[in-house]
């Protein structure tokens, strides 16, 4: 049985509306799909969750190049490029029990395997889909399904940057900003992988808000946590470890994502021959990055962006596939964690008995669209929790 919920927009450009003007819910019944309904190389799955990621408002705003590839019928895009799901149901061909093929590891999908999309705009906002086999990756059973829902929108993007970003050695040290996001946290962990240390800034909160938070980064590998206000008052010597690794020439990346006057801070901690990278904008679009005559003629620092798709572009699908299961398997044998996220449970359409049971859903997403959350110390990445079909 297929459960028709799905969420959509429109997918021309009008950024005079908001996430709530533009956005619309579809709670449809129930509906049964045999797996001789579906055609060869295609596969019946049911979505178990889907994260809100930032490049889903540029879609929501038509603003982003990759298009949804599956409409409603009314001609809106379904939403939702990231995701796990679980196969239901494969096509019956002719001479063969049940198949459907897809390049990737171990041959052909089964039912009951855990998948995420190979590429963007397979319309992961909703409870079921039939894609082609092709357009996904298999993971590895005991992969968790929290964790495979990050896997190419925070698991890959930290790793690259950690990677990617400048060669570095153990003891080697890792400054960012936003540290308390998704990204960053994986940065963490990947950087104690390499043996590498982190300074871990984060918004300025309460001291109880600190006290509940330094731990938590503490167990992803960060090795300090300081505020930004206390980096806007001490620089370098907010913290011990963090001076005397200054003074040894070992603050070697700093990864921002933020921009502005927390940027510069941030930079203002490298060493000589160290690089600084640039990968968000939390600040705003407007920020504006000074740069001193220390940091470029006596420093020699690099300056630089990271972008996911240049970095994936060094890589063949087979490469990229390879890493989502390291990914995985790092998972499930403890040395990676998934980040804490603010799970929105998708109502069930047999649960739907009135008005205000969607809602409660339906404002959920669209503070999440907003931006406001972000407004909140602490607030973490959210994601669609569809449970079991």
């Amino acid at each position: 049985m297929s459960d028709q919920f799905s969420i959509t927009a429109a997918a021309t450009a009008v950024t005079s509306k908001t996430a709530a003007e533009r956005v619309h819910f579809h709670y449809g019944g129930r509906q049964s799909i045999t797996n001789t309904e579906l055609a060869p190389g295609h596969v019946l799955v049911s979505f178990q969750i889907s994260p809100i990621n930032p490049q889903d408002l540029m879609v929501i705003a038509g603003l982003y190049p990759v298009k949804p590839v599956f409409k409603d019928e009314n001609g809106e895009g379904i939403l939702g490029y990231d995701g796990v799901a679980r196969v239901e149901a494969m096509p019956v061909v002719e001479g063969d029990a049940a198949s459907a093929s897809a390049p990737g590891r171990d041959g052909d999908l089964h039912p009951g395997d855990l998948v995420i999309p190979r590429r963007h705009g397979l319309g992961t906002w909703r409870r079921t889909a039939i894609v082609k086999a092709e357009d996904l990756i298999r993971l590895p059973p005991d992969t968790d399904p929290l964790g495979a829902s990050l896997l190419r929108m925070v698991f890959l993007p930290a790793y690259l940057m950690v990677e990617d970003t400048r060669p570095l050695k153990p003891g080697d040290w890792i400054v960012q900003n936003a540290a308390s996001g998704a990204i960053a946290r994986l940065v963490t962990q990947f950087a104690r992988l390499k043996g590498c240390h982190v300074c871990s800034v984060v918004r300025d909160r309460d001291s109880a808000g600190l006290e509940a938070l330094r731990p938590v980064l503490q167990r992803d590998g960060a090795s300090v946590v300081i505020t930004e206000g206390e980096l806007r008052e001490s620089g370098v010597d907010a913290h011990p470890r963090l001076a005397e690794a200054a003074a040894q020439g070992r603050v070697a990346l700093a990864l921002d994502g933020v921009f502005g006057e927390p940027g510069e801070r941030l930079a203002s901690l490298l060493s000589k021959g160290a690089t600084y990278a640039d990968y968000g904008s939390l600040g705003g679009a407007d920020g504006v990055v000074r740069l001193s005559q220390r940091l470029l003629f006596w420093n020699e620092v690099s300056f630089g962006h990271f972008r996911l798709s240049e970095n994936l572009a060094r890589r063949t699908p087979t490469q990229q596939e390879s890493l989502l299961w390291w990914f995985a398997e790092l998972l499930a044998g403890g040395k990676l964690s998934a980040p804490d996220v603010t799970r929105i449970k998708v109502p069930k359409a047999a649960a739907l008995t009135g008005q205000e049971s969607s809602d409660a859903f339906e404002k959920q997403v669209i503070l999440a669209l907003s931006g406001e959350w972000k407004e909140k110390v602490g607030a973490g990445k959210h994601v669609l929790d569809f449970g079991a079909i």
